[in-house]
């Protein structure tokens, strides 16, 4: 939208420019000579350049493109060679982000079934810091 602000009074001035100047003028560009209005020049160069610029940019989305598909591949490739058990097993709720082999998930799923097999439901052990005392300093 932005774009649209800036380039539209460029585009409705180079209209008025090439309506204002009509009457021929011979121009001349190192040795080259010729015959034409400064508004049909002026309109002229203008398109050269819009398309020299759309060019460059359609160049740099190209590679852009080009990179995204090439990363996609890449991760299509990666995702082929997980191993079948780590993709499709249920993990604990806290430990989505461990690998299924892992000692801590062996270790959880262990203290589940012992959990699971005693009928008392036990608490986890709180462990109370020693209480701190203020020493007296020497001499004091």
């Amino acid at each position: 939208m932005i774009r649209l602000f800036i380039t539209l009074p460029v585009i409705v001035a180079l209209i008025i420019f090439a309506a204002c100047n009509q009457a021929p003028v011979e121009l001349s560009w190192l040795q080259w000579k010729w015959t034409s209005s400064p508004g049909v020049l002026a309109l002229l160069v203008a398109a050269l350049l819009y398309a020299t610029g759309s060019a460059s940019v359609w160049i740099v989305v190209l590679r852009q493109m080009r990179r995204a598909r090439r990363a996609e591949q890449e991760v299509r490739a990666l995702r082929a060679r997980l191993p079948e058990n780590d993709t499709g097993t249920p993990r604990a709720p806290g430990l989505t982000s461990a690998p299924a082999n892992s000692p801590m998930v062996k270790a959880y799923e262990a203290e589940q079934a012992t959990a699971a097999a005693s009928p008392v439901a036990t608490e986890p052990a709180v462990v109370t810091p020693p209480a701190i005392t203020a020493e007296k300093p020497p001499g004091a």
